[in-house]
Parts: C-alpha cells; sequence; structure tokens
C-alpha cells in the first residue's frame, strides 16, 4: 500500500514539478527540438546532480506514459496508411537502415567504450526521444547514457542534416511550419484514454514492458488509423506528458558525476555520426533505385524523430507525407517490438 500523502511528503514531487515545467518553458522559448521534454529532463538532472532528492510519484510517471503513448498514435491517419503502401522497396531500405545502424552504433558502444548491452543499445535506437526514455526507463540500461546519447542524437540532426543537404540541394528553401492545430474533442480524448487505459492495465498486467505506453499508443493507432477519431490529442495534455516524463528521466541523473559525462560524450556522439554515414549511405542507393532527392530519402532515413524530420521536410522543401511517414512506421515499430529485445533487462520491481 503506498503511504499516505502529507504536505511534506509532497514538498518535492512539487518542486520536481516546478523545475521540470520551468526547464521546459525556457527550452520552448529557445526554440529547442523537443523542448518541453528535453528542457524538463535538462532542469531536472542539472538539480538531481546538484544532490537534490527529485522524482515523482510512479502512478504520475504511468499517467505521462499514458499521454505519450496516445500522442505517437495519433500521428496515424487513413491516409498515412494508404501512402505506406505505395512505399515498398523505400520501407524495405528503411528496415535495412535501421538494423544496419543500431548494430553498427551499439557495436561499436560495447567494443570500443565499454558500455553494457542494454545501454548501447538503447542509447542506439533512433527516436522517437519520447518513447525510447520511456521504456529505457523500465530496464537496466545506465539512463543518463542513454539519454546524453539520444539527446546528442537530436542536436547533431538538427544541426547538421539541414547544411549538408541543402548544400545538395543547392540552397536552403523554406516554407511554413507544420502543425495542423486540429485537436481532438473532448468526446474524442474521452474515448481515446479510456481504450489506452484499458489496453495499457492489460499489457502492464501481462508483465509487458513499458505497457502503458505501448497500450496507449496501440489504441490510439487504431482508433486513429479506421478514422474512428481525428487529430491530435490536446496540446496541454501532450505537454503533461511530455514534462513529467523528462522530470523522471532527469531525476535518474541523481548520483551521476561530471567525469562520468565526460567519459560518456565522446562514444554517444561518435555513434550519432556512424549511424548519419550508414544511413546517408543507404540513402544515397535508394535515391538512385527510386529516382528521389537523396536529401528526402535521408531524411527518411535518418535516426530522428517523427516531428523534427518531418518539420524539416518542409523547411528544404521537400516531401514531409514521404518523410513522415517513414519515421512514424519505424517508430511505432521499434516502440513494440523493443520492450521484448529487452524483455531481460527489465529493471525489478
Amino acid at each position: 500500500m503506498p503511504p499516505a500523502l502529507t504536505p511534506k511528503s509532497l514538498v518535492w514531487p512539487l518542486l520536481t514539478a516546478a523545475i521540470a515545467t520551468c526547464g521546459g518553458a525556457i527550452f520552448t522559448a529557445l526554440g529547442m527540438p523537443t523542448s518541453w521534454l528535453m528542457g524538463a529532463m535538462f532542469a531536472t538532472a542539472v538539480g538531481a546532480l546538484a544532490g537534490l532528492p527529485l522524482d515523482l510519484p510512479p502512478r504520475l510517471r504511468e499517467v505521462a506514459f499514458l499521454f505519450l503513448g496516445i500522442s505517437i498514435g495519433s500521428s496515424v491517419t487513413p491516409e498515412s496508411v494508404r501512402a505506406m503502401l505505395d512505399w515498398p522497396v523505400s520501407l524495405a531500405l528503411l528496415f535495412i537502415s535501421v538494423a544496419a545502424t543500431m548494430y553498427a552504433s551499439s557495436s561499436y558502444l560495447r567494443r570500443v567504450h565499454g558500455w553494457d548491452d542494454a545501454t548501447a543499445r538503447f542509447a542506439s535506437m533512433p527516436g522517437a526521444f519520447s518513447s525510447v526514455a520511456a521504456i529505457a526507463s523500465t530496464s537496466r540500461a545506465d539512463i543518463p547514457r542513454v539519454m546524453l546519447a539520444q539527446s546528442s542524437r537530436i542536436f547533431i540532426l538538427v544541426a547538421l542534416m539541414p547544411l549538408v543537404i541543402s548544400l545538395v540541394n543547392g540552397g536552403l528553401t523554406t516554407s511554413a511550419a507544420p502543425g495542423s492545430g486540429v485537436s481532438n474533442s473532448l468526446t474524442e480524448v474521452l474515448v481515446i484514454s479510456a481504450s489506452g487505459l484499458v489496453l495499457a492495465l492489460l499489457l502492464n498486467r501481462l508483465g509487458v514492458p513499458a505497457g502503458s505506453l505501448l497500450g496507449a499508443m496501440l489504441a490510439s493507432a487504431t482508433l486513429h488509423a479506421t478514422g474512428v477519431v481525428h487529430g491530435r490529442f490536446p496540446q496541454p495534455l501532450l505537454i503533461f506528458g511530455f514534462v513529467a516524463t523528462g522530470a523522471v528521466i532527469g531525476a535518474r541523473f541523481r548520483g551521476t558525476t561530471l567525469a562520468t559525462i565526460a567519459r560518456t560524450m565522446p562514444g554517444a556522439i561518435a555513434s550519432v555520426l556512424i549511424a548519419l554515414v550508414i544511413s546517408a549511405g543507404i540513402a544515397a542507393f535508394g535515391a538512385w533505385v527510386l529516382d528521389a532527392p537523396f536529401g528526402q530519402i535521408w531524411l527518411a532515413y535518418a535516426p530522428g524523430g517523427v516531428e523534427a524530420m518531418s518539420a524539416m521536410a518542409l523547411v528544404l522543401n521537400l516531401e514531409p507525407a514521404f518523410v513522415g511517414g517513414h519515421h512514424l512506421l519505424r517508430i511505432i515499430g521499434l516502440s513494440f517490438v523493443s520492450p521484448f529485445w529487452f524483455r531481460k533487462s527489465r529493471r525489478p520491481t
């Protein structure tokens, strides 16, 4: 039975929530990628590194994972499902790219830098950052190392890919920012949340790792793909999920030293560059086979998240539906398969 809540016991959870929210707001104001998640994570991590006993209650973490799963699943639409059926060759190359980049990056981290298997594999998983973070947080992986590697991946992708692709394309072309602004209605929110909760409870009862995230994602993806519901999960609920998840991840940095960070970053950065080079090589082959722009194929195969890569496609005047569809399928596939890959590395409850 969980301990009774008292004003004293709420001090650190409330402070954790405040620090995480401020971090997310600052990153959002600075225009950083995945700002609410990364900002909350970094702000909480700084406090944890300073020795503060920051943390959130376990049940709040499960609610955050539920909202994240619903958000990821809401990216699926009947149109995106139909579009995926037109890209069999490209999708086959995508699967080859994912397998090759994960194998090469994780092998490099294990053999050259001595990382354990679970940490190396989670660090090498291509986004979405939120789903990787959620699943890794239930495992025996070294969470600070995983998050440092995943953060490096996001920063390097956003910093390097537009420059390289714009040079290949002969210049940078800008266009409108993505986002339809259409949210689920209140009835749809209740239907998705109830369906996701039922599946989450079932998967958790069966002992499936990250059951809350996966159950909510499966329910949301099914409802959106069949056209039963439309639009995206309301932004305030999604922000709550990002901030809470970031706080949970950041709190795991307690006891991590600056020396550990210094030891982690060289390997993390090198593994991301290895993944980028491999995906670029497979993308070059795909561009030749499909007679499509290299930049478009590379964005579709790059180890990044669907939101950032789709937005980058818009900025570079490429095809965002093609890029986003590939990333969406990869993310959903990895999110469902990866917990079973790492079943043996799951943390004891």
